[in-house]
C-alpha cells in the first residue's frame, strides 16, 4: 500500500538539463517498508533503486535523506528540483519545508 510519493522535476533547457526524480514509499503485505526511487533524464529509460526497510521510521529517514540531497542540487548543477506531484503529504511532514526557497540561475 502506497502511503507517500513525490515527483520532482529539474528542467532548464538553456543548460540542457531535464531530470526527473520519483520516490514512492509504502508497506508490503509482510509488514516491510519499501522505498522505491526512479530517476534519470526525462525522455530516457532512467534508473530504479528499491530499498527494503524494517520499520516506518527507517523509511522516513531514507526518504528525508534522498530529498535533502535533491534539495542541494542547485549548488552542483545550477538548477533545483521543483515538486510536480505529491501524495501523502501528511505522512512525511518535512515535505512542505523542502524546495520552497530554491534558487535557479
Amino acid at each position: 500500500m502506497i502511503v507517500f510519493s513525490i515527483l520532482l522535476d529539474a528542467n532548464y533547457p538553456e543548460l540542457n538539463i531535464r531530470r526527473s526524480y520519483f520516490i514512492e514509499t509504502g508497506e508490503d503485505i509482510f509488514g516491510n517498508w519499501i522505498v522505491e526511487i526512479n530517476y534519470g533524464r526525462i525522455g530516457c529509460k532512467g534508473r530504479k533503486k528499491v530499498f527494503l526497510m524494517d520499520c516506518e521510521e527507517d523509511a522516513k529517514k531514507e526518504v528525508k535523506k534522498r530529498l535533502k540531497k535533491r534539495e542541494r542540487l542547485v549548488k552542483r548543477i545550477g538548477v533545483g528540483y521543483s515538486v510536480k506531484q505529491i501524495y501523502g503529504n501528511d505522512w512525511f511532514e518535512s515535505t512542505s519545508q523542502l524546495f520552497n526557497d530554491r534558487q535557479e540561475i
